[in-house]
């Protein structure tokens, strides 16, 4: 009779446990990461030292869990905006792999070229894929023509000249 019980009470337990895990709370909105971080890059100025002059560049990295907005394609169209020395660069829709994952970016700034590696680095993966956006701002850019280079984990994403003014 003991046996019978606990059974029962073992088996209506895991039938709670499993009905508990399969709600699916509705998302309004989709939840945002942000990640600030600073990098120094030399410039090709000298300064009175007869030195190069190091320059810190601040940036900040916001992406969006995945989201059902998905359109043909890789990505969106790429977009910058240039504003009092910041550049933001928006990617809407960039495709990657399901799963448990981490943004992150790193960039290298010259006189002639701005290079942007982005990388996703994956806890876990899942047999699907999702979109994201992405939104990623560097500080201290000074006005000019810049070739504007975006990798994808290694990948070349996108090329284009771009005007700072």
């Amino acid at each position: 009779m003991k046996k019978s019980v606990l059974l029962s009470l073992l088996v209506v337990a895991m039938g709670v446990i499993a009905f508990m895990g399969c709600e699916k709370p509705e998302q309004v909105e989709n939840p945002t990461t942000t990640i600030v971080a600073s990098q120094t890059t030399e410039t090709p100025t000298t300064n009175p030292q007869g030195g190069t002059t190091p320059v810190t560049h601040n940036t900040e990295l916001s992406y969006t869990d995945c989201h059902q907005n998905q359109r043909n394609g890789v990505y969106e169209e790429i977009l910058s905006n240039y504003d009092n020395g910041i550049l933001e660069l928006i990617i809407d829709n960039l495709c990657i792999s399901c799963g448990v994952y981490n943004v992150l970016a790193e960039s290298e700034i010259d006189d002639q070229t701005i290079n942007v590696d982005l990388r996703v680095i994956y806890e876990s993966q899942a047999d699907c894929v999702c979109h994201i956006d992405i939104d990623y701002s560097i500080d201290n850019i000074k006005p000019g023509n810049y070739e504007l280079i975006i990798n994808y984990n290694n990948l070349l994403l996108y090329q284009e000249e771009i005007t700072c003014e």
